[in-house]
C-alpha cells in the first residue's frame, strides 16, 4: 500500500513541475494574474479529483478481481465486496466535490474569462 501512495505522490509531483513551467504569467501583478492564479488553482483541483476518480475505479476493479478469484472462501470475498463498497464511495465523493468545485466557479463567475477587478488603495 505505501508503493502505491509513493508512487501516486510522484505521479501527482510530475504534474506539478510541469503546470510550473506553463505557469509564467506575464504582467504579474496586475489583475490578469489574480484571475490567472485562481484559474491555476482550479486547474490543479480539477487534475487531483480526475487522479483519485481515476485510482477509484482502480481500486474497484481489482477488488472485483479479487471477488472473482475469492472464489467460495467467505472472508476474502467478504474482503473484496467491502473494497469495492469503499471505492464506489470514494468516487462518488470525487464527483460531488468536482461538481462542488464547478459550482462555485460559476456561481461567482471565477470560471469565464472575465477580468477580477483588484480594488486599488
Amino acid at each position: 500500500m505505501n508503493k502505491i501512495i509513493i508512487a501516486s505522490a510522484l505521479f501527482l509531483s510530475s504534474f506539478s513541475v510541469a503546470y510550473a513551467i506553463g505557469a509564467v504569467v506575464p504582467g504579474a501583478g496586475t489583475t490578469s494574474s489574480v484571475s490567472s492564479a485562481v484559474s491555476l488553482i482550479v486547474q490543479y483541483i480539477n487534475l487531483a479529483i480526475e487522479f483519485l476518480i481515476l485510482a477509484g475505479v482502480a481500486w474497484v476493479i481489482w477488488n472485483a478481481f479479487k471477488f472473482v478469484m475469492a472464489g467460495g472462501e467467505a472472508e476474502k470475498r467478504d474482503e473484496a465486496r467491502s473494497g469495492i463498497i469503499y471505492g464506489l464511495i470514494g468516487i462518488a465523493v470525487m464527483l460531488s466535490v468536482w461538481g462542488l468545485v464547478t459550482l462555485v466557479m460559476s456561481s461567482t463567475g471565477l470560471g469565464t474569462t472575465k477580468t477580477i477587478v483588484v480594488p486599488a488603495v
